[in-house]
């Protein structure tokens, strides 16, 4: 299928797209469902919070509910083979792409960045293990994973011709890159986005309900997916009750387990300085002039806050993640940074009068939920 000179690193073997066997959409949404099953089995899997949501949206119960909709026969599909560019910072986003085109009947080959975390490997590894039990041979004949440098554009092209359709999760840059090579090839494109929090707190507000939702948005792949918030917008809320929410997060904290380190903190100080630098981020109320320093951000455990003067679009986008949380006053969700590159806003309480441009909103805590309509893209639709 390949040439035998590519320098390609399969995982999990292109061999088996060879076979021409007819699937039946139901013989296959089984083959998912035992997949999500098998998961939630594994101990290695379930000490990984992604992992086991993952193994949740696709179990058995919520194929029916997002299959629904989709057709029940094989007849005038225009998309069969299905190339899957995944990111190396978010390591289980690509796998709900990936299961989706294989719901739509399609072959599927995964090209996964050699900087994928720990994450990433064990969903491979537990995925080649399920094709070879009897209820995985359906999957087997729809799925490869391969890796190489991106530097090898020969690989790329020669990928890229085999299929249908290219989906590319990664950065604008490297978005770019991909596509000057075969650029006859159709293709979604997920790039940089900024996610933000809005929330409103009173004293009848559940603070312990409110930090645990927080986290559960924030934690996962250190606030580095486009949907991790980096920002929040405190609407109408005291600066006590402030208090009493952030003291509730640290308290949360230390009995989380989590996958933030030292070398997270360095990263804070490192964004937050060229934030400073290059944009203009002002702390609140700081009469110094010139750049901020890291010392005016306040420690919460392994997170880092700072309340800032104004928030941009800019700012947001050039937001690293790695546990820096931006906070501004606002008495008005018109003051959010909206643009093109605001994909989630997550609200507490849940509807907040929203107008401006962006993706979606959802309830604190939903954030990282995924759906098959995911940053204005259907993909049940593009994969069919």
């Amino acid at each position: 299928m390949f040439n035998d000179n590519s320098p390609l690193t399969w995982h999990i073997e292109a061999e088996s797209l060879k076979q021409k066997k007819l699937l039946s959409l139901a013989e296959i949404r089984a083959s998912v469902a035992g997949f999500a099953a098998f998961l939630l089995k594994q101990n290695t899997a379930r000490k990984h919070p992604e992992i086991v949501a993952l193994a949740f949206w696709f179990r058995q119960a919520h194929l029916a509910q997002i299959t629904e909709s989709m057709p029940t026969e094989l007849t005038n599909k225009k998309v069969h083979r299905v190339f899957h560019i995944a990111p190396a910072n978010v390591d289980t986003v690509f796998m709900y792409s990936v299961l989706l085109s294989v719901l739509c009947a399609n072959q599927n080959i995964v090209r996964v960045s050699q900087r994928s975390g720990e994450v990433t490997w064990l969903l491979i590894s537990l995925l080649k293990e399920y094709l070879k039990l009897p209820e995985g041979q359906v999957m087997a004949n729809q799925v490869a994973v391969v890796d190489y440098e991106a530097r090898q554009e020969q690989a790329t092209e020669q990928l890229s011709n085999w299929c249908d359709l290219r989906v590319i999760w990664g950065g604008d840059q490297a978005i770019k890159a991909v596509t000057a090579i075969a650029p006859q090839t159709a293709q979604v494109c997920f790039p940089d986005r900024y996610s933000v929090a809005l929330i409103q707190l009173d004293e009848n507000s559940d603070i312990n309900a409110l930090a645990s939702q927080f986290l559960t948005d924030l934690l996962p792949f250190t606030q580095q997916a486009c949907s991790s918030p980096k920002a929040i917008y405190w609407l109408n809320t005291s600066q006590d009750i402030q208090q009493s929410f952030w003291d509730e997060v640290e308290k949360q904290l230390n009995a989380t387990e989590h996958q933030f380190d030292i070398s997270n903190k360095v990263e804070q100080q490192i964004n937050f300085q060229y934030l400073a630098a290059a944009f203009g981020l002002t702390i609140e109320n700081d009469d110094e002039q010139g750049t901020m320093s890291f010392a005016r951000v306040q420690r919460v455990d392994v997170l880092g806050r700072c309340k800032v003067r104004y928030l941009t679009a800019e700012m947001l986008a050039a937001h690293t993640g790695n546990g820096l949380m931006l906070e501004q006053d606002v008495t008005s969700p018109d003051a959010i940074a909206f643009s093109a590159k605001l994909q989630t806003i997550a609200c507490a309480p849940a509807s907040l009068g929203i107008q401006g441009e962006y993706k979606r909103t959802t309830r604190l805590g939903a954030s990282l939920e995924f759906d098959t309509v995911w940053d204005g893209i259907d993909l049940l639709q593009v994969f069919y």
